[in-house]
C-alpha cells in the first residue's frame, strides 16, 4: 500500500422543511324559497294543488387539492439525477433555483453538474437573501484556462466566474468534479447574503464598523476584531464539498480537520452557521470567547489557523497555539472533560498530526497525545487493517491517513484511493467513504465512488 498524506470524506447531512398547503373554503348552497303559486288552467272556486319548488342539494365542499409543487419539483428534480431527499423539503426552492440555472446559457457543459450543488444551498436557506443569491446564480460562468501551477481552480467573487485549470497532471485528472465542487462552494459562501457582515464581537453582540464606531472608546478597545477567517472561507469550501459531494478531502486539510471537529462538538447547526452566515468571523470567534480565550489568545488562535490555511499569505504567529489545544479547549468548554476517553475526537487529534508526524509536539497536550498518535508505520497498519479488513478489495489510499467528517451526527472516515474492482477487475481511481465504529473498532459499511466514471459523465 502506497503511503501518502492525508484525507477526509464527506457525505451529505441534511435538514428537511415542509412546505404549507392552503386550502380554499368551500362556497356554501342557498336553498330557494318555497312558495306556492295558482295553476295556470285552474278554474274560480278551485283552489290549484300547490307545488313544491325544487330544493337545491347543498354543495358539497371540494376535496383539498394536492401542493403540486412537491411533485413538480420531485420530477424536475429527478431528470437531473437528485433525488428527492436531496431536495431537503425545500420544493419551491428547487424550481427558483433551476429557473436560474436553466436561464444560464454561460453555465455551459456545466450545467448539469451545478444541480448537484442544490443540497448545499437548501441548506443554507436559513441564510439565504433569495433574490441575491438566484441573481448570482443566473449570471455564474466558467473558464476553462490555464492556471498557475498547484492551482487547479478558482473562483473570483468580483466577475463572478469559476476558472478551471486546464492544464492538470493525468495523475490528477480525476479530481475535476471536486475540484468544481469545490469552487462551487466559494460561490454559495460569497452569494448566500449581500449584506455586510458584523467584524467585531463585544459582550455577546456583533457590531459592524460603523456600530463600533458609536460606543465609547473603552468600549471600542474591548471589542474582538474577527475578520473573515481564511480556515472557513478555505477549509470550509474544502470541508463542505468533501461533507456534501466528494466523499473525502484532497486540499487544506488541517483546516477542514479542525471543522470536522468543530462540528463533532458543537453539532450540525452551528457548522452551517459558521459557514453559510455573513458573521462567519463573529461566530468563530464567539466559540474561543465562550471557550475562555482571551482577546489576545483569540487573535493568536485565529492567526495561527489562517498560518495554517494559507501559508503564503500569512506569517508564522508569534505565539502558536496548536489545533489540537483549540479543539480541546473546545471540547472541555461544551462537552466537559471526556475528550481524552472520546475515540472519535482522539482521531480527529490525530488525523490532524496525519502519520509519523510530530506536530503534536508542539500542543501543551503532547505527553498525552504521544500515546495516542500514529508515530509509527506499525500503528498505522494495525488501524487500516482492522479498518479495510472487510472490504472486497485492497485500497490504495492517495493521502494518509483516511480523514474525518461528520455526517448526520456520525463521525465517519473519508479517502481517495485507487483500487480494483473484484468483479469486473477494471482499475477505479476515486473516494471511499466509510462507517467505522471507533469503539467496536470495526467496519460497519462503505461508498465507493468512481470519479473516473463521473468526470466522463458530466465532463467528458
Amino acid at each position: 500500500m502506497k503511503r501518502i498524506t492525508a484525507a477526509i470524506l464527506i457525505f451529505l447531512m441534511l435538514l428537511t422543511m415542509t412546505p404549507a398547503c392552503a386550502r380554499r373554503p368551500a362556497d356554501s348552497g342557498t336553498d330557494a324559497p318555497n312558495t306556492q303559486t295558482a295553476q295556470p288552467d285552474a278554474t274560480p272556486g278551485q283552489t290549484a294543488e300547490p307545488t313544491e319548488a325544487p330544493t337545491e342539494e347543498p354543495t358539497a365542499a371540494p376535496a383539498p387539492t394536492e401542493d403540486p409543487v412537491p411533485a413538480r419539483a420531485t420530477a424536475l428534480a429527478a431528470e437531473h439525477g437528485l433525488a428527492e431527499e436531496e431536495l431537503h423539503g425545500e420544493y419551491a426552492l428547487f424550481l427558483r433555483f433551476s429557473e436560474a440555472v436553466e436561464g444560464n446559457a454561460a453555465l455551459g457543459k456545466y450545467k448539469e453538474f451545478v444541480y448537484l450543488i442544490f443540497p448545499v444551498v437548501a441548506d443554507a436557506s436559513p441564510y439565504l437573501d433569495h433574490d441575491h443569491f438566484f441573481d448570482m446564480l443566473a449570471g455564474l460562468s466558467f473558464n476553462e484556462c490555464v492556471l498557475d501551477t498547484g492551482i487547479a481552480g478558482m473562483y473570483t467573487s468580483g466577475v463572478n466566474v469559476v476558472d478551471i485549470n486546464t492544464e492538470i497532471d493525468p495523475y490528477d485528472s480525476y479530481h475535476v468534479p471536486d475540484v468544481v465542487f469545490h469552487e462551487l462552494m466559494h460561490f454559495v459562501d460569497f452569494n448566500v447574503n449581500s449584506e455586510l457582515p458584523a467584524i467585531y464581537v463585544l459582550n455577546g453582540r456583533r457590531l459592524s464598523v460603523s456600530e463600533l464606531d458609536r460606543l465609547p472608546e473603552e468600549e471600542r478597545e474591548q471589542a474582538v476584531a474577527c475578520y473573515e477567517p481564511d480556515v472557513v472561507t478555505e477549509g470550509g469550501a474544502e470541508y463542505f464539498a468533501a461533507r456534501y459531494f466528494a466523499g473525502a478531502e484532497r486540499a487544506y486539510f488541517i483546516p477542514a480537520q479542525f471543522l470536522a471537529g468543530v462540528e463533532y462538538v458543537f453539532g450540525e447547526e452551528k457548522i452551517k452557521e459558521l459557514f453559510f452566515s455573513r458573521d462567519s468571523g463573529a461566530v468563530l470567534a464567539e466559540l474561543f470567547i465562550e471557550a475562555g480565550y482571551s482577546k489576545e489568545k483569540f487573535y493568536n488562535a485565529n492567526q495561527t489557523l489562517s498560518w495554517l490555511t494559507n501559508s503564503a499569505a500569512h506569517g508564522e504567529p508569534s505565539v502558536y497555539i496548536a489545533p489540537e489545544d483549540m479543539l480541546i479547549d473546545l471540547y472541555e468548554s461544551r462537552l466537559g472533560e471526556g475528550w481524552q476517553t472520546d475515540e472519535g475526537f482522539l482521531y480527529i487529534l490525530k488525523a490532524i498530526n496525519g502519520v509519523v508526524g510530530e506536530g503534536y509536539q508542539r500542543s501543551e497536550h503532547a505527553d498525552f497525545l504521544r500515546g495516542v498518535e500514529f508515530r509509527t508505520w506499525a500503528q498505522y497498519d494495525a488501524f487500516t487493517e482492522k479498518l479495510f479488513g472487510e472490504l472486497p478489495f485492497e485500497p490504495d489510499l492517495r493521502y494518509l491517513p483516511p480523514t474525518p467528517l461528520v455526517r448526520g451526527g456520525r463521525l465517519m472516515l473519508g479517502a481517495f484511493a485507487e483500487w480494483t474492482d473484484p468483479e469486473s477487475q477494471e482499475h477505479i481511481r476515486g473516494a471511499l467513504t466509510l462507517d467505522y465504529d471507533f469503539e467496536s473498532e470495526t467496519l460497519l459499511g462503505y461508498q465507493a465512488t468512481d470519479y473516473d466514471e463521473m468526470t466522463d459523465r458530466y465532463f467528458g
